[in-house]
């Protein structure tokens, strides 16, 4: 690896946007290489940024470029396992966009060309380096809260033709269903927080009769999880709703409860059972990429790649927030309780490396 992290872009749209600035800002890493379909959009994508990169509509001509370091995958969702796998064999470090992928056997493929090469991967699921999060994590692991037994989060945020994305998004084949092209953020939040794999699912969803953004899948899913320690959680998504964006927080555990950036515990008599005290913190309140914590993702995972440690947000954790979603779109077809399972080479963790 060369003095600075050099890193390879795919993709050249909004999100690929969002790496590209954030990268530009961390010290000791550079974009060296940018593909996209459209080498005249990869031009067009390095000059707007100022980047002295190469750009080019070969991903293999990237994946053979001994400058680059980590390859950052922004393309859309079904690419993203050939893309990973790629990576993989080419002995690249890998961030990927989520969802990683859209089935339980892409995801096994993609864990085992990344075990076989040893690379390390980061999984974007940035929102759990957003300043509430961090803040309440750390109130969690303190025992400020007792033991935790319901937990509650949702993410509510309309995908419309405002949107770049929305044309591929909306379709069955690309946006698969509200849970992976989106509501994953809501899910792996509820899920770092307590610190448990869920076990168990029930779930249920819908569009409205008028469906008047034509999505192909139902929109709204709405599911009942529980975890391993026997605590409950509540999680739901809209892409279809009409309001600002909204990811409310719920946690309720022996000693007290958060909500959102609030916070009560019984260890504070003077608060007063009707009071909440507020946490200092950033939100989870805009669905914008460029207001979303990737610089501190990015910071970290070139720390794990320097200290060769194990980042929390790799491949084999965050496959865990995907088979849960697998087993959503089951009980949403059976209607029944799902059992999660596992695909091989899935371990969660939460630790802080």
């Amino acid at each position: 690896m060369s003095s600075n992290l050099g890193i390879g872009v795919v993709g050249t749209g909004w999100v690929a946007g969002a790496h590209t600035d954030t990268w530009k800002e961390i010290e000791g890493a550079e974009v060296v290489h940018v593909v996209s379909r459209d080498r005249q959009r990869a031009e067009a994508f390095c000059r707007d940024r100022g980047l002295q990169a190469t750009a080019s509509d070969d991903y293999a001509a990237l994946l053979a470029d001994d400058r680059v370091d980590v390859v950052a995958i922004c393309t859309p969702h079904p690419m993203h396992p050939d893309e990973t796998v790629q990576a993989a064999a080419a002995r690249k470090h890998i961030v990927i966009e989520k969802p990683v992928a859209l089935e339980a056997s892409e995801l096994q493929r993609m864990l085992e060309a990344v075990e076989t090469a040893g690379v390390k991967t980061s999984v974007c699921f940035e929102l759990r380096w957003i300043g509430l999060f961090q803040n309440v994590r750390s109130l969690v692991r303190e025992g400020a809260l007792g033991e935790l037994f319901y937990g509650e989060s949702s993410y509510f945020h309309g995908c419309g033709p405002w949107y770049p994305q929305y044309p591929w998004n909306r379709t069955k084949e690309m946006g698969r269903d509200a849970f992976l092209t989106a509501g994953c953020h809501a899910l792996d939040g509820l899920i770092f927080l307590m610190e448990q794999p869920v076990v168990e699912v029930q779930a249920m969803a819908n569009t409205s009769k008028a469906n008047p953004l034509d999505y192909e899948y139902e929109p709204n899913i709405t599911a009942n999880l529980r975890f391993a320690n026997g605590a409950m959680g509540k999680v739901a998504v809209s892409v279809e709703c009409r309001q600002p964006y909204l990811f409310p927080l719920l946690l309720q555990g022996t000693e007290g409860s958060v909500w959102n950036d609030k916070v009560s515990r019984t260890a504070w008599p003077g608060l007063g059972r009707e009071r909440w005290a507020t946490i200092p913190a950033a939100l989870p309140d805009s669905g914008d990429v460029a207001d979303h914590p990737y610089k501190s993702q990015f910071e970290s995972f070139k720390t794990c790649i320097e200290q060769d440690k194990r980042p929390h947000n790799d491949l084999s954790s965050c496959g865990h927030v995907h088979d849960v979603m697998f087993a959503i779109q089951e009980a949403v077809r059976t209607k029944k309780t799902i059992e999660v399972a596992t695909t091989p080479g899935v371990v969660p963790r939460w630790d802080d490396a």
